[in-house]
């Protein structure tokens, strides 16, 4: 599969800035300033994945778009604009894909690669498929290797995993490699909208439904008909909506708030969680055939402290996502890196990328040292181990050293990490006084995420 990337500008500034963005995803770009090298080159190679296009010469800019949209049909072809230009899509030219503004975002660029990567690898393989996770590791491949298998069935998935390990990412990767990608993909968190609404955002409400329903309302499932509803946090769903959503998947009926029509739905089901849905059936605050219908095929996301060799490629792919949202660039040395890669980071992908922003605007064009770190962050191996040998847990209990975890064949580095991570928290606890909030805040969690681990860990405070 070809990763390259055919760029023609005759501005020499704007092939030099995003010659940087694609170094650093590993993709390869090769630039022209003409249309007469772009012909040459086009004779002898055809093999690019996209191609971006800017010229001051409207005329020249016509001819290259023209030839790659005769040369190379399948190519999707990208203009470039200055921000804040529009253009018109009376007068843009003929045989372009879309356009993307300059200085280029991150987050657009990135998109019209991964589509003209996507688009590619479904013309020549149907069973081939990359999605947009960073990493090399082989938790990332098996995640991939998973998602080829599953993607272009109907069945149900349930991807588990702690916050911030990218579950979204990976729903929205199957939806696009699956036989519904023309269709919505729509989102809905679970746990974040009150129970008492829950129901009409997911099956819409009638007009007069109850008090503020002044028109009628299509809810979630209506939104992505033919298409895909993923169902983040859905662990946090009330017994009472359980039941409704069973029903649902069950009989592909539903009605809406205040209605009496029944309405037949044809969606494909990702639910995600955080949680121990087998631990919350034994609490009773989770249906056991709900568990199983959503079940059919588990997909589980490893937590970033369990691939470390991915945070120098992460961190290298934010920070060139703070350069090009106008932010001065960062590097990170090695020592940074083996500062972070050796913190349990709790908040995963979506901590590390807040700490990297963060250090941007604290450190704009510098190299980032082990002492810039926050102070939290600074863990060394020896300053991770030393402290735990003689610190007891709440049973009285020593905690386990390095040693102890050479000399004990049935501990392995997962447990101990878990270990250090049951510490780390009950430390930033003490620290607080024992506000959440506070504790949460100094480990870059959300609220909900570390009552979530202190129910986990079985944390309470002695007092």
């Amino acid at each position: 599969m070809t990763k390259t990337v055919l760029s023609v500008s005759d501005n020499e500034d704007i092939r030099s800035k995003i010659s940087t963005v694609f170094e650093f995803i590993n993709y390869d770009i090769v630039h022209f300033s003409d249309f007469k090298s772009i012909q040459h080159e086009i004779k002898t190679n055809n093999n690019f994945l996209t191609a971006l296009i800017s010229f001051k010469d409207l005329e020249e800019q016509d001819k290259v778009i023209k030839l790659l949209n005769k040369a190379i049909p399948s190519l999707a072809v990208y203009l470039l604009r200055k921000e804040g230009e529009a253009i018109n899509p009376i007068t843009a030219p003929k045989g372009i894909t879309g356009s993307l503004c300059y200085p280029v975002r991150y987050e657009n660029l990135l998109s019209a690669i991964r589509q003209a990567e996507l688009e590619r690898r479904t013309r020549s393989n149907p069973n081939s498929f990359s999605i947009s996770l960073t990493g090399d590791s082989p938790q990332i491949k098996k995640i991939e290797a998973l998602v080829k298998q599953v993607a272009f069935t109907d069945a149900n998935v349930l991807l588990l995993g702690e916050s911030g390990t990218g579950k979204e990412v990976v729903a929205r990767g199957i939806h696009k490699l699956s036989k519904r990608t023309d269709h919505p993909f729509v989102a809905i968190n679970c746990g974040a909208i009150p129970p008492e609404l829950l129901e009409s955002e997911l099956f819409g409400h009638e007009k007069g439904a109850f008090s503020g329903a002044i028109n009628t309302r299509r809810g979630r499932f209506e939104l992505a008909e033919n298409g895909t509803l993923f169902l983040d946090e859905i662990g946090d769903m009330p017994l009472n909506m359980q039941v409704k959503l069973l029903r649902v998947i069950q009989e592909k009926t539903f009605e809406r708030v205040g209605g009496t029509k029944t309405l037949t739905t044809n969606v494909r089901l990702i639910a995600a969680t955080h949680q121990d849905l087998e631990k919350r059936i034994d609490e009773e605050k989770f249906r056991m055939d709900l568990f199983y219908r959503l079940n059919v095929f588990p997909i589980e996301l490893a937590p970033l402290r369990e691939r470390p060799g991915d945070i120098a490629l992460l961190v290298k792919e934010f920070s060139i996502k703070m350069e090009l949202n106008h932010r001065s660039p960062i590097e990170f040395d090695k020592s940074a890196i083996k500062a972070l890669s050796n913190h349990p980071l709790p908040g995963n992908v979506r901590e590390l990328e807040n700490l990297v922003e963060r250090l941007a605007i604290l450190y704009p064009g510098e190299t980032i040292t082990h002492e810039k770190l926050p102070q939290r962050y600074q863990f060394q191996t020896a300053k991770i181990l030393q402290p735990i040998v003689n610190v007891h847990d709440q049973n009285n209990a020593e905690l386990p050293s390095a040693s102890d975890i050479n000399n004990n064949e049935n501990m392995n580095l997962k447990q101990y990490l878990t270990t250090i991570e049951k510490r780390i928290i009950h430390q930033a606890l003490e620290e607080s006084d024992w506000i959440v909030a506070k504790a949460a805040k100094s480990l870059s969690l959300q609220r909900t995420t570390l009552v979530e681990k202190i129910r986990k860990f079985d944390i309470n405070n002695p007092i």
